[in-house]
């Protein structure tokens, strides 16, 4: 049994906590906020300042994994306290596309590099050494929900928390993608629901927390844009305005929209770019095969939520 401490206390943080209340260990919940929804016998909520250094570390103190739904300085101030506090493994608010996937000043970053690169400096630190995880899992479908993430009150701080901000908006039927890199390869998506991400993660802690990788790979489904957007046409029954945009034309539409100061289409073409560079598709993941988790094929939780 291990003491597992969940930052945040959004939709993504509430999965974690639903599928760890189901095993053994013992659930504690940082939160800005009393959440007394969440308190039972297997889980304790402690509010917090993410700015008071000494409230963290007395907070995290007997835990044995923090896995974060925070970012940016938050993020940054709660792994310096878990490392001060013999936290053993620290898994970041991640939880996208591979991070060696992505560029130099990443227009998409939000502070994860700098975490990122925080963590690395725990990870052999004489006096308060602290081990880190990566999960990736690329996209949620939930991006494809309706109302988009928002409606899990996951994302806030992204390009891609409303409805029809990633490719496309199902119930509108409408749709803006890349999809064939420039060599005329598909361009395709890695995906994973929500709830299997939890699952997952989850799953991961019967493997003994001492010898996990420094990245867990997880996959619900990989396929091509080409092919969500006609999966959700079928469940749909109908023919959606799309607008298909060539590889080599996205940095120039980019240009456009940021000269029109339409911000949100400037946050699609980052997240279109984004894709086409391979930011959110791998192959083999390795925690599918290390896990007793089937997860969801898209084409199933498109056809629950749309059909």
């Amino acid at each position: 049994m291990m003491r597992i401490a969940i930052a945040g206390s959004g939709g993504l943080a509430r999965t974690f906590v639903a599928h760890i209340l189901e095993t053994a260990n013992i659930c504690l919940v940082l939160s800005r906020e009393p959440q007394p929804d969440l308190e039972g016998p297997d889980c304790q909520v402690a509010v917090v300042d993410y700015d008071d250094q000494d409230l963290l570390r007395f907070t995290l103190r007997g835990v044995d994994v923090v896995i974060s739904t925070v970012s940016g300085n938050p993020q940054i101030n709660l792994i310096d306290a878990a490392a001060h506090s013999g936290v053993r493994r620290f898994v970041p608010a991640e939880f996208e596309g591979p991070p060696s996937r992505r560029p130099r000043n990443d227009p998409l970053d939000r502070g994860r590099a700098a975490c990122l690169e925080r963590l690395r400096h725990y990870k052999h630190h004489h006096r308060y050494p602290m081990a880190s995880t990566v999960f990736t899992c690329g996209v949620f479908y939930e991006r494809f929900a309706r109302g988009g993430l928002g409606a899990f009150n996951i994302g806030a701080s992204s390009n891609v928390f409303y409805q029809g901000s990633y490719l496309m908006d199902v119930e509108n039927g409408t749709a803006e993608v890349v999809e064939q890199h420039s060599d005329g390869r598909p361009v395709n998506v890695t995906m994973t629901s929500i709830n299997d991400v939890a699952r997952f993660v989850v799953a991961a802690l019967d493997l003994d927390i001492d010898t996990w990788q420094d990245e867990f790979s997880m996959s619900g489904d990989r396929i091509s844009v080409a092919q969500i957007v006609q999966w959700a046409e079928s469940i749909k029954g109908a023919t959606f305005f799309a607008e298909v945009i060539a590889a080599g034309d996205l940095n120039a539409h980019l240009e456009y929209a940021t000269f029109q100061s339409d911000f949100a289409k400037v946050a699609r073409m980052h997240e279109l770019i984004a894709t086409e560079q391979r930011r959110y598709d791998f192959r083999s993941p390795n925690l599918n095969a290390l896990v007793p988790i089937v997860p969801e094929t898209f084409w199933d939780w498109l056809r629950t939520h749309w059909g």
